[in-house]
């Protein structure tokens, strides 16, 4: 099922608005701040003096594109800033390297940066026409800095079958300690096993994982970068460490990882189960059953 698994708000607008409300706060310790509307992160990291990442990673945000008015953010202090400078080079020093890449439909400088092993700040630093790290279009090309990895490219799962995706669902499930048949039915009811299938909304692989979701798991769950669209391992290993970790964000419960799965835990959380997610989650225990009892999942 191929629908858009976050129903959420976004606040949305300029850095130089979101500048003028925060210039005035202090800076010289870490504390919280209640997202305004009109806000992006681009404009609240440069009013406290840290970095995107950094405030990012201090408050478990998967997409720095996404952010919802009243949230409170924890501001982090310089020194608590993770993110590394890029040293400048000096007089007998040779410029660093640089490659480009075209932005493809799903893509954010955040699943961009996970996958390439640099920072968002690293690429805004590359790339000055960008004023709003909210704000990148499919088509256009990023200045990649020096020390960036290819991504993967090709007909990503083509040598594939079934059964080689059941058996890779099954031992990644096996190894978070899941019910293997559980993750394959999530698996069939996201994308019938297939790694080719993109959503509308973006989301990639036999796992449906959207590129922010699969850049966050990289650096906070499984703490490597994976390649959620080029490999059909790091996208089934991306959707069933992200299942796990829902399982526990939610105290075990199989019904509200699930339905956080498709809806998005923050919505989850703000507004509880929706109607439409119930009846997603209650067909994937009944594909599980299926499964159980015929060895196959239904077609």
């Amino acid at each position: 099922m191929l629908i858009p698994r976050w129903c959420r708000m976004t606040a949305i607008a300029g850095t130089m608005a979101a500048t003028a409300l925060l210039g005035s706060l202090p800076v010289s310790a870490a504390q919280r701040h209640t997202i305004m509307v009109g806000e992006t992160l681009t404009g609240i990291a440069a009013a406290y003096g840290v970095t995107i990442d950094a405030i990012a990673q201090a408050n478990g945000i998967a997409n720095v594109d996404l952010i919802y008015a009243g949230q409170q953010l924890i501001i982090p202090t310089a020194d608590d800033d993770t993110a590394q400078p890029t040293a400048a080079p000096t007089a007998a020093s040779e410029p660093a390297p640089t490659e480009t890449y075209t932005i493809q439909p799903g893509d954010t400088l955040w699943s961009i940066a996970v996958a390439r092993g640099l920072t968002v700040d690293a690429i805004l630093a590359a790339n000055p026409a960008i004023s709003d790290a909210n704000r990148i279009y499919a088509g256009h090309t990023l200045t990649l800095p020096g020390g960036a990895v290819p991504l993967s490219t090709g007909a990503a799962g083509a040598n594939w079958s079934t059964q080689d995706v059941r058996q890779l669902i099954e031992r990644y499930a096996n190894e978070y300690g899941l019910d293997p048949l559980l993750v394959q039915a999530l698996a069939w009811q996201e994308s019938g096993w297939q790694q080719h299938v993109v959503s509308s909304s973006g989301a990639i692989g036999v796992m449906q994982v959207l590129p922010e979701t699969g850049a966050w798991v990289s650096q906070f769950v499984v703490g490597r970068p994976l390649d959620i669209r080029g490999s059909v391992e790091d996208n089934v290993l991306a959707g069933t460490a992200y299942l796990h970790w829902l399982i526990n964000h939610f105290g075990g419960s199989l019904e509200l990882a699930l339905a956080g799965y498709y809806q998005g835990p923050g919505s989850v959380a703000r507004t509880g189960v929706l109607e439409e997610t119930n009846r997603y989650v209650q067909n994937i225990f009944a594909i599980r059953d299926y499964i159980a009892h015929h060895g196959v999942p239904p077609r």
